[in-house]
């Protein structure tokens, strides 16, 4: 139960991010989306709306030299600018912590710039 408590947490987290998509300077902005799994490693796209060569993106791993992965591994949130597939995007991620403590997985929400 507490790790539906931490995920809903971790969304909450992720809701200003959906904010700016709601503005009217934003309304047809597309927001990126994606889970990921963690295998001890690496950072695994499970379900994603992010696109490569035409293609989803699903089961490609996130960079391990981003911000984003070092704060991950950490337990930690990361807000900022990043490049994913040639699309730059202010981004939030937020980590996926089970009842364990153990890292499981992240979530990502991009706004493109």
């Amino acid at each position: 139960m507490n790790s539906i408590r931490r995920m809903f947490f971790t969304i909450a987290l992720l809701l200003p991010a959906m904010a700016l998509v709601s503005s009217a300077s934003f309304a047809d902005t597309k927001v990126e989306a994606t889970i990921f799994s963690y295998d001890g490693s690496d950072f695994v796209r499970a379900n994603t709306t992010l696109m490569a060569n035409g293609q989803s993106a699903s089961d490609t791993k996130l960079d391990r030299k981003s911000p984003a992965y070092k704060a991950l591994v950490d337990k930690h949130s990361y807000t900022g600018a990043t490049t994913l597939f040639g699309h730059d995007y202010q981004a939030n991620y937020a980590p996926l912590i089970g009842d364990d403590g153990e890292l499981t997985g992240a979530l990502f929400v991009g706004v493109p710039k």
